[in-house]
């Protein structure tokens, strides 16, 4: 993002943007959003701190809101490059919005929502969850990464941004 600043030296690289946001949008949805849900299914019959449940409650409230401003995002990126005009100072507003409600959000799970999983369900629990989910592997960290992720894994694993561009969309 630091590409699009006046004051860069660098060339934003739009394809490794939305291919990070891409997967920021996909892999949610379909692997940790479902596995939260079920593990919350099991917790919250379980939780009588009406602060937990108050906190879990912004948790799963918060996957609407990074699930709308991660779209956002990638359709203002996709249009710039179908050329159009976008506001960048309104573009780098909302991503910093959307980095720091994203990490606030994990920051918070990892603060009430995984420690009362910890506390409160069971192996047993954990083994059924895992269970319903074994066959929705992680396209971009699990044991085969998805061909349109590819550069982006190249990219976070260390290759040089300039040789992935060539490979690129």
């Amino acid at each position: 993002m630091s590409g699009y600043r006046d004051d860069s030296q660098h060339t934003p690289k739009v394809w490794l943007i939305l291919d990070a946001l891409d997967y920021l949008h996909n892999y949610p949805d379909s692997f940790h959003h479902p596995l939260e849900s079920r593990l919350l299914s099991r917790l919250r019959p379980r939780l009588t701190d009406a602060d937990q449940r108050a906190a879990i409650e912004e948790v799963e409230a918060e996957h609407e809101e990074i699930h709308q401003l991660t779209t956002s995002l990638i359709d203002r990126f996709s249009a710039l490059t179908m050329d159009q005009i976008i506001p960048i100072n309104q573009l780098l507003a909302d991503y910093q919005k959307y980095v720091e409600l994203q990490r606030a959000h994990i920051q918070k799970e990892n603060r009430v929502l995984i420690p009362a999983m910890k506390t409160i369900l069971t192996e047993e629990d954990f083994k059924l969850v895992n269970e319903t989910l074994k066959d929705t592997p992680d396209p971009l960290f699990g044991s085969h990464v998805w061909e349109s992720y590819e550069n982006l894994y190249q990219f976070v694993v260390g290759a040089p941004v300039d040789q992935l561009a060539t490979n690129a969309h």
